[in-house]
């Protein structure tokens, strides 16, 4: 629903004012001295836009690329708790309880709480104490066996990994599109539409029509940059890729029989 409001306001608002200046300056120039640029202001069009498109095109891709990432992180991060809750089982009490119970307190805050923020290009890191805790139980547990040690060195590894998802997940919900990049395109947009002012012709319709095409069709792109700035929103489905219908909390809640069946295993 946000990305419908922010099409209606930057599209829209777009066509009305390339309109309003279209009217200006069918009343102040004459048609016969917007036909006399025909000839050179078509090519000068041309050589704009095209480079232009180049600028957007570029834009546009990196923002898409940098969704993609998001949506991979994010199923980064919900994978490695996966691995790093089944590996600990492996692990001695109350070691192997401490790491399932910290994913199960991470999965639920990152759902309720951090995913929550991000969406809205906020920060909020209410799984720290978890993240930290599991940290701390496997930085300090010593494997005992070779199974163990293997176990290990896979949660270590997994622990990075989720590491850099929860980076790129706090630092990517704040990043923006630079202020020069941003100049650039609406000023780009800004002078291709008042290319068009200057060919003219009879019917008002007609160039009212192609003017607002225009309009709509350079602001849609710089709509599509100005949604991609935050990966995270909603409409976008990177929380969908890695916690959303095919992640469940409660995956990594330790039931009463599981629990005791895990410590008859350690004791055998």
């Amino acid at each position: 629903m946000d990305s419908i409001v922010d099409g209606i306001y930057i599209i829209g608002g777009s066509a009305v004012l390339a309109v309003g200046g279209m009217f200006m300056v069918r009343k102040r120039i004459s048609s016969e001295s917007r036909k006399a640029c025909h000839e050179v202001g078509g090519v000068m069009l041309a050589i704009v836009g095209t480079l232009y498109a180049i600028v957007v095109g570029l834009i546009v891709v990196s923002s898409q690329a940098k969704v993609d990432t998001a949506k991979q992180m994010a199923v980064t991060e919900a994978n490695m708790l996966s691995n790093i809750f089944h590996l600990a089982k492996t692990f001695k009490d109350p070691t192997s309880h401490n790491i399932c119970q910290a994913v199960y307190e991470y999965s639920v805050i990152a759902v309720n709480q951090d995913w929550s923020a991000v969406e809205e290009g906020k920060i909020k890191e209410g799984t720290i104490p978890a993240y930290q805790k599991i940290w701390h139980e496997v930085t300090h547990y010593n494997p005992s066996d070779g199974k163990e040690s293997a176990c290990y060195s896979i949660i270590i590894s997994n622990l990075e990994e989720l590491s850099a998802a929860r980076r790129f997940r706090m630092v990517s919900a704040k990043s923006q599109l630079s202020p020069v990049l941003w100049s650039v395109l609406v000023a780009g947009g800004v002078l291709i539409v008042l290319f068009t002012y200057f060919f003219s012709l009879e019917s008002l319709l007609a160039q009212t029509i192609m003017t607002i095409f225009v309009a709509i069709f350079l602001s849609m792109n710089v709509c599509v940059i100005y949604i991609c700035q935050n990966p995270y929103r909603p409409e976008l489905g990177a929380k969908e890729a890695g916690f959303g219908f095919s992640f469940n909390s409660n995956w990594f809640k330790l039931a009463p029989q599981a629990k005791q069946e895990l410590e008859r295993n350690h004791e055998m």
